[in-house]
């Protein structure tokens, strides 16, 4: 049955750059306080290839399963314990919340072959965007601007700008209003 055996096709320097990064991740970014030390651990990030944005805020439980997979806007807000398997790249705009324990997911396995061999697709997330607690986006995902997949739930797909989508499976529930306040003003133009 050694034709069925699973073979990881990723490559050594791929291997290699996942096993300096664990060390590094288990020595010098997990161990920081999660209310300190937010430009230390973008730096890690970005010394691994990440593309890290101004203000972005990382807890120190979120695991990250390859930095140079990783594009982060600015302001991005990545919560406790949120799994970011990027195996194929994730795309995330500014002013982002990935809510705690959320799973962003670019890879799985081909079940119509018995030596399951891995698949991937990447992620992107527009502007604006929140992904609630516990959620789950698989493969190729696509969220658009503003728009929001609720707490738990299992999304795959496109989600369009300013929509809702909760439920395992995801589907889309509402519409995003915002309030009518100075905060959600677009600023002024200067002349």
């Amino acid at each position: 049955m050694k034709e069925l055996r699973y073979v990881n096709r990723l490559g050594a320097r791929n291997k290699m750059s996942r096993l300096l990064w664990g060390t590094v991740y288990g020595l010098l970014f997990r161990p920081t306080p999660r209310w300190a030390l937010h430009g230390w651990r973008r730096g890690l990030l970005r010394a691994f290839g990440a593309q890290v944005g101004t203000g972005c805020r990382i807890d120190p439980s979120a695991r990250i399963w390859m930095p140079a997979n990783l594009r982060l806007g600015d302001y991005v807000a990545i919560g406790e314990g949120a799994d970011i398997y990027c195996v194929a790249p994730i795309t995330i705009g500014s002013k982002v919340a990935i809510s705690q324990r959320a799973f962003l997911c670019t890879a799985s396995h081909d079940i119509t072959d018995l030596a399951r061999p891995l698949t991937h697709a990447p992620i992107r997330i527009e502007n604006h965007a929140w992904i609630a607690a516990e959620a789950m986006l698989f493969p190729g995902a696509q969220i658009g601007e503003g728009a929001v997949i609720a707490g738990r739930a299992v999304f795959r797909g496109d989600a369009a700008p300013w929509t809702i989508h909760a439920g395992n499976p995801a589907c889309q529930v509402g519409t995003r209003k915002l309030a009518t306040t100075d905060a959600n003003k677009p600023p002024e133009e200067t002349p």
